[in-house]
């Protein structure tokens, strides 16, 4: 790292001694490194690691500045001092700080980025609205043993303040101004008598924002049954020794690995240290909360992106300041400021939405090793699917391992009927359900069962197509057909984009514009056509947009206001619900043929996790799954509950092509506006990559059009790195220093280390 000085043409020369290095909050290539200040004899003493600071960059007088580390003045080196210090204690510790430098490394962004993520949410000065803590005004009783006294002094001539006093007396001295008037009615002039008189004090008070969710009852851990329990005891053999280890816990679904990590983690929580619990999707998170809020009660603290800025930011300081032990969240968790952390949870680790699309592209199951590592903490992975990498790295011996091969009770697997939809077609069935889904559906409604219906696309129709000339709506700002929603609307699902449904073809004024292809509405409609004893309920993108949705749709799920649930992938993984007894997939082949090498992975793993969720509880479960594509091996491993199976055929696939693990991927993404800059600017760095390539030893795929090859406006272009993992972000790096040393053009380009998707 270049360690040279900040400019100071004005400065003085600072006497010898400390320095601090610090990381300035400008996200530029150019200033992505340390600059020296002085610390002034003002802040000797107050300056630590991990600081906030003030510093003066340049033209800009006040600039916000992360410490991370300490140096000795040059003879002859002029610098500017240290302005300010922002937060009493340092936000980073040195631990958040290496990982933060690997994040550099192995990402390839800046270091004040990979800073950040350990910040508190809306802290950041630079920002427009910086979240702050939330106070109101309250009143507390002067002497609370004087209080029976005041009542009968007021009672005769100040009956309401002589009220005031004995509601304050009751409720244990203290209460904010807001409860005082609804529970009194006590008005200002009251209030401020009793302050006058001496019997009250009036003071600000901090306002904690807490997360919704309800008081769950406690409960008592279960008793896990022998394979739990030698999971169980190889998790505390590996938190025992206190040093840094991971493990991968493969259980089928319902095979009761949530009880384990519970009885892990309380575990740590009675040796004094703490655990970070991450899930993948924010729809899990409102029954996981309940489970471990059952057994830590107020330990437990949320993070995730549907809480508000301020429920955020006083959640992260609750954690901060060591009020509780357990966070659970979602992907940016994983930068929770725990104090003596002692465990990392990553359920679901084989989801993709652990990786962040947006710089800095980390991984959270990287990172979560990465900070077990520097703390000495035991990371667990836990899965049903695990990712095909992580399998074959716990396979060489680089994770610990434990399966749990059977659900809980002894209660059998859900039997799974695979129906080939293209029979159904030509049987003359041209219906979203299959003769065999409809019957079953009927059945399980009968009994008073619920049934759960998963297809991984919502809206009403795919597409719409002119009959007359072959015309389809598009995107004007992405290279994507529009999809049709209720009411007669036409919308794209990468920048939400909308516009009416025309009533007739734009382009030769047909009248026969027709939907094609189903989502989770149109699938909504056909159950309200078809079962007339249905309740159905949708949760996708579009029914829980709005906070505390998920929540809401689950819970009333669970209580049996509705009998059938509709959704995308959302509600196929974690989900616990005992009385759904039929799961049926309309259609397995959505993303199965995506090009993607991880297409076929993907398509097992939300198959395998969405029969799981048939007969958790005393009834057997069904799954029927509907495809156009029964034979291929994902779909039929699938239906077999043969993970093995899968895996091998996969590993041979990944080996033959040369994909991970066999070796490490890059993605460099280039986007613009004009289409001729970014085919140049791609095309210029591809000439590079096969330099690199050719000296490095690794294979350059591209420069191509990306499969999205207009997306938001931009169009896109990409080639990948193959190789050894130190040597395809080497490459990467020269590349990504060669574009900023030499950037022309309005061109973006994004470096995506370890890519999850490649459209």
């Amino acid at each position: 790292m270049d360690h040279r000085s900040a400019d100071n043409p004005q400065g003085r020369l600072a006497p010898a001694g400390k320095v601090a290095e610090v990381i300035v909050d400008l996200h530029v290539p150019d200033v992505d490194r340390v600059f020296h200040y002085v610390v002034p004899p003002a802040l000797q003493g107050r300056v630590k690691l991990g600081h906030r600071v003030l510093v003066p960059f340049g033209h800009r007088p006040r600039v916000e500045g992360y410490v991370i580390g300490f140096g000795c003045q040059q003879k002859g080196q002029q610098l500017k001092e240290i302005l300010e210090v922002v937060d009493e204690e340092p936000l980073l510790t040195a631990e958040q700080i290496a990982v933060a430098r690997w994040m550099r490394e192995h990402y390839l962004c800046p270091l004040v980025q990979a800073l950040q993520c350990f910040l508190p949410p809306g802290s950041r000065l630079r920002r427009s609205r910086v979240v702050r803590t939330l106070t109101c005004t309250a009143y507390r009783l002067q002497d609370p043993q004087q209080a029976s006294t005041w009542i009968e002094t007021l009672k005769a001539r100040a009956p309401k303040q002589a009220e005031i006093v004995q509601v304050l007396d009751g409720a244990g001295g203290a209460m904010t101004a807001t409860e005082l008037r609804s529970r009194v009615g006590a008005a200002d002039r009251s209030l401020s008598a009793l302050v006058e008189k001496g019997v009250l004090v009036r003071e600000e008070v901090e306002l904690r924002r807490e997360p919704g969710g309800e008081l769950v009852a406690p409960r008592k851990f279960h008793r896990l049954n022998p394979e739990q329990q030698r999971a169980l005891d190889t998790i505390l053999a590996l938190l025992a020794k206190g040093e840094s280890a991971r493990l991968l816990l493969q259980g089928v679904t319902g095979s009761g690995k949530t009880e384990v990590y519970l009885q892990a983690m309380a575990a740590a929580v009675k040796d004094g240290k703490g655990a970070i619990f991450l899930v993948p999707e924010i729809a899990l998170t409102p029954q996981t909360i309940a489970y471990f809020r059952a057994h830590f009660g107020e330990q437990v603290a949320v993070l995730h992106s549907r809480l508000s800025a301020g429920e955020r930011y006083d959640e992260w300081w609750r954690i901060f300041h060591g009020e509780v032990s357990i966070v659970v969240g979602a992907r940016s968790a994983v930068f929770a400021p725990v104090r003596r952390l002692g465990m990392i949870i990553l359920d679901e680790e084989h989801e993709t939405s652990y990786k962040q699309e947006e710089s800095p592209r980390y991984h959270a199951r990287d990172v979560a090793w990465m900070r077990a590592r520097e703390e000495g903490a035991l990371l667990i992975l836990g899965s049903a699917t695990p990712a095909v990498e992580v399998r074959a790295a716990a396979d060489a011996g680089e994770y610990a391992f434990v399966s749990l091969p059977s659900r809980v009770h002894a209660r059998p697997l859900p039997r799974v009927e695979t129906v080939d939809m293209r029979e159904e077609l030509l049987s003359g069935n041209r219906s979203m359900f299959s003769r065999l889904l409809r019957e079953k559906m009927e059945a399980a409604l009968l009994r008073g069962e619920q049934a759960l219906l998963f297809m991984n696309r919502r809206g009403l129709a795919s597409f719409v197509l002119c009959r007359e000339c072959g015309y389809v709506p598009r995107c004007d700002s992405c290279e994507v057909s529009l999809t049709l929603h209720l009411p007669a609307t036409l919308r794209c699902h990468y920048c939400d984009a909308t516009q009416r449904l025309p009533a007739a073809c734009p382009q030769c004024g047909g009248i026969y514009l027709r939907p094609f292809g189903g989502g989770t509405q149109r699938i909504e409609q056909e159950v309200v056509r078809l079962f007339p004893h249905a309740r159905p309920v949708r949760m996708d993108l579009d029914t829980t947009s709005r906070k505390g949705a998920h929540a809401r749709i689950i819970d009333a799920f669970a209580k049996g206001r509705y009998n059938v649930l509709i959704g995308t992938q959302m509600v196929a993984k974690g989900l616990h619900f005992p009385g759904v007894t039929l799961v049926g997939v309309v259609l397995a082949d959505v993303g199965l043929h995506l090009p993607d090498y991880r297409a076929a992975e993907r398509t097992f793993q939300i198959l395998a996790q969405v029969a799981g969720r048939a007969g958790r509880g005393n009834r057997a479960g069904e799954v029927v799954i509907q495809t156009y594509a029964p034979d291929h091996y994902a779909v039929a491993k699938a239906a077999a509950h043969d993970y093995e199976g899968f895996y091998q055929a996969e590993l041979e696939y990944r080996r033959r092509v040369g994909y991970p693990p066999y070796a490490a991927l890059v993605r460099c993404l280039w986007s613009g506006e004009k289409e001729e800059d970014v085919i140049r600017e791609a095309q210029q760095s591809g000439m590079l990559g096969q330099q690199l390539a050719n000296e490095l030893g690794i294979e350059l795929v591209g420069p191509s059009p990306a499969p999205l090859s207009r997306l938001k406006g931009r169009f896109r272009w990409h080639f990948l790195l193959k190789g050894k993992e130190e040597r395809v972000i080497e490459a990467a790096r020269r590349i990504k220093r060669a574009y900023d040393e030499q950037r022309r053009t309005e061109v973006r380009l994004a470096v995506d280390v370890d890519p999850m998707g490649l459209l």
